[in-house]
């Protein structure tokens, strides 16, 4: 058999164009023809009753179409969409056929399309009105034809150059039962549906060529592509925690790769997404810019996804300290490589091409490539980098994120989605309690709109409300369904408790909820919430342990009645809660660490109206906190102070003389002086212008003399000569000094408590004064 007869017939290059004008006609169109109007016009009069129309009138002839018949417009509508992803050989017509088996006639194929790395064979089927149909004997014939044809596939092309082989059913007015799709699945046979067929025709007139490799993505999922190998000079280097790659490659070898979106499900409403991602005028203005010459010097940055046991493959020619020269394997799979920044100047090279070319065989790009980034750092590089080169809200970002990877395979990606896209509804939603309270594009920031959704979406995964990762799956959260793969019900769930049981504070708190991050609020602030959060997991891990129950299997509805009794004893202690204790909680910070904080002391307050609650850590937290050791330290705080007003005072005046102050002159800094008078004169030149001096002063004043104070300040520290390090008792005592001295900031711990009497122990030592009487001469406020 010959070459030629093993595919036929087959069209590729600018023939491709001018089928594609002929086949995304819906119509067919023929002219009718005669020697006088009169008999020109009785044919049509007999083509109109076949169903044909009259689409224009000649001086001598007639031109007149009608629909192409169903099963034609079918076949046509996905020819014309794989002509327009670029497949660069396609079927000619609908009689294409490909030999099978010796003997037989060959198979007739409806739609063929090849690029260089893949083949498709499309078996279109369609019902005149939507309805179930059969599809089990075309599953078998594909199942049964698949071998026989995969072998002329590489007879024809080569085994130098074989293509990867895709059998596609595609479907019109068919509702597909799970049977079947099931079967589809485990025969490794790729369905266009209705759903489908729509969503593909448009993100082609969206990503020109691109979208090929999108939909390639999904059809060739996890599987390696070995037309995809490439190789390219790298340099490794790192950052930070990262290991990341530099590399220059084509464009077009990147888009095979490259991806914005992961999402399981392909529609119309999803295109959103895409247009809000790759804005439709900038990649026309960019690939205008591209085909006038214009040049990108900036890297486009991605996170290349591989399997975590084989990771990339790079080989080491060469290394400089830290860095190493060699040859980087890219991964050979479709969608390996998410764009974290460049988008549009990736995907403008795809609509240059179509709008006048540029030089593909010489033109390159340079990459910044991360490994395996997990996806809460991705994330937030994405939302990093996006906020501030091209000023777009860390909120759009969030909700672009949440909407790119909504439904991923990557569990890691789908997570994160979730979390995403609760922060957000929580803003959206008119009946959520948070609506409106998130700085947003064109929101301004105010104390009542104080919050952020990055903020709100990592309390989430923090307190693991919706759940945890291990191993690659998501394993349920107490406000998460049972089943944490089921994105939408959990989004539900997840938005229906957090809005409920904030509702809670919201309605009985309504002045505290409403003052945000002003002067008395704090509920209603980012680490307010976050705090809440922390709450709400141990309330529900209390409830388990107490009850044997997970809340992952109630109703959302259940799940807020068994949180609100412990949440009330909360609520009431804020009711009566004085601007002293609500600054108490704000005063301890804004780190993590800090936030798990406030909300040991949320919960110590339902253990003292139910003491059989005792979250892990909270009997540690109660019993770190010393509230007679606070006071007996803020007596030592001030002791301290005075003795080292006292010492330093008189070592100077000792070495510089007291004649002319030249001890306050010269041994005092400028600045330190000059705020010192200023505070003097303020208070009516009350006492001497030094006891205005701070606790904090005296590090600058002792290392600027610290031949003078060396011996004496460094309270027997080893390495003297290091000042930084003999004076930072001082910075310690002065953090301590700010909570002794305003009682609302809370209660010193243990450990801080024993760092003070350490320190007073060790000031009493080394700082000697001649005259007790003289240890007092320091403002108390200073």
């Amino acid at each position: 058999m010959m070459t030629e007869a093993l595919l036929h017939p087959l069209v590729e290059g600018d023939e491709i164009a001018a089928q594609l004008r002929r086949r995304k006609q819906k119509d067919v169109f023929k002219t009718v023809g005669g020697s006088t109007k009169k008999i020109i016009a009785g044919k049509v009069a007999l083509e109109e009753e076949d169903g044909w129309r009259v689409v224009r009138r000649n001086a001598k002839s007639t031109r007149v179409a009608k629909p192409k018949p169903a099963d034609e417009q079918l076949e046509d509508e996905v020819w014309s969409i794989l002509a327009q992803m670029g497949f660069g050989q396609m079927s000619l017509g609908r009689q294409f056929t490909i030999a099978a088996e010796a003997g037989l006639s060959s198979r007739q194929i409806d739609v063929f399309a090849k690029d260089d790395e893949t083949a498709l064979l499309v078996e279109c089927t369609q019902r005149d009105t939507p309805g179930r149909k059969n599809m089990s004997a075309l599953i078998e014939k594909l199942k049964a034809i698949r071998e026989p044809i995969n072998s002329s596939i590489t007879k024809f092309y080569g085994a130098g150059s074989r293509p990867k082989v895709k059998f596609v059913v595609a479907t019109r007015n068919i509702s597909w039962s799970d049977a079947d799709l099931a079967k589809c699945e485990e025969a490794q046979i790729a369905v266009l549906a209705d759903g489908e067929l729509d969503y593909y025709s448009m993100l082609v007139q969206h990503l020109k060529t691109a979208a090929r490799y999108q939909m390639l993505a999904h059809m060739f999922a996890g599987q390696k592509i070995s037309g995809l190998s490439r190789k390219v000079v790298a340099t490794r280097g790192r950052m930070g925690k990262d290991n990341f790659y530099t590399f220059l490659i084509r464009p077009d070898e990147l888009l095979k790769i490259a991806y914005v979106g992961h999402k399981a499900s392909r529609d119309v409403e999803n295109l959103d997404t895409y247009q809000r991602m790759l804005q439709p005028r900038r990649l026309k203005r960019i690939a205008q810019y591209i085909n006038e010459g214009g040049k990108f010097p900036t890297n486009i940055v991605i996170n290349l996804k591989t399997t975590r046991r084989s990771g990339l493959k790079f080989e080491v020619h060469d290394t400089f300290g830290d860095e190493a020269l060699g040859v980087l394997h890219l991964p050979a799979n479709y969608a390996s490589a998410w764009i974290i920044d460049g988008q549009h100047r990736l995907y403008g090279y795809a609509h240059a091409r179509e709008a006048g070319g540029y030089e593909t065989d010489r033109t390159t790009i340079p990459v910044l490539a991360y490994e395996n980034l997990p996806a809460e750092r991705e994330m937030n590089l994405f939302i990093d980098i996006n906020s501030k080169q091209v000023k777009v809200s860390q909120g759009l970002l969030v909700e672009l994120y949440s909407d790119l990877h909504w439904k991923s395979s990557d569990p890691e990606e789908a997570f994160q989605a979730l979390l995403s896209r609760i922060a957000s509804r929580l803003n959206a939603l008119k009946t959520s309690p948070l609506h409106d309270r998130m700085v947003v594009t064109g929101k301004k920031k105010s104390n009542f709109r104080c919050l952020t959704q990055t903020s709100i979406r990592d309390g989430l995964g923090v307190a693991k409300l919706m759940g945890t990762l291990s191993k690659g799956a998501i394993l349920p959260g107490p406000l998460s369904t049972s089943a944490p793969n089921e994105f939408d019900a959990n989004l539900r769930k997840g938005i229906d408790v957090v809005s409920d049981c904030l509702e809670l504070f919201r309605t009985e708190l309504l002045a505290h909820w409403r003052t945000g991050d002003g002067p008395g609020g704090y509920l209603c602030t980012n680490n307010g919430i976050r705090a809440l959060f922390h709450v709400i997991r141990d309330v529900a891990e209390h409830i388990r342990h107490d009850t044997g129950a997970d809340l992952y299997v109630r109703t959302a509805e259940e799940t807020v009645e068994e949180i609100t009794p412990y949440l009330q004893f909360i609520i009431d202690y804020f009711k009566t809660a004085t601007p002293q204790d609500v600054q108490a909680f704000r005063r301890v910070g804004s780190s993590l660490t800090a936030v798990r904080q406030q909300s040991f002391g949320l919960e110590a307050l339902i253990h003292e109206r139910n003491p059989s609650f005792r979250p892990s850590g909270l009997i540690e937290y109660l019993e770190s906190r010393d509230e007679a050791g606070t006071e007996q330290a803020a007596a030592r705080v001030t002791r301290i102070h005075r003795r080292l007003f006292s010492f330093v005072i008189g070592k100077l005046k000792a070495h510089y003389g007291v004649q002319n102050k030249a001890w306050w002159t010269k041994g005092i800094p400028l600045k330190i002086r000059q705020s010192c008078t200023a505070e003097w004169e303020a208070k009516n030149r009350e006492g001497e212008e030094e006891s205005q001096l701070y606790l904090i002063s005296y590090i600058e004043i002792c290392t600027d003399n610290w031949a003078l104070f060396k011996d004496s300040v460094s309270l027997g520290a080893k390495d003297k000569d290091n000042k930084k390090s003999a004076t930072k008792w001082i910075k310690d005592l002065n953090e301590i000094r700010k909570i002794t001295t305003h009682p609302e900031r809370g209660i010193l711990t243990a450990e801080q408590v024993e760092l003070v009497r350490d320190i007073h122990e060790k000031v009493e030592q080394f700082l000697p004064v001649d005259d007790e009487d003289e240890v007092g001469r320091v403002d108390e406020a200073a």
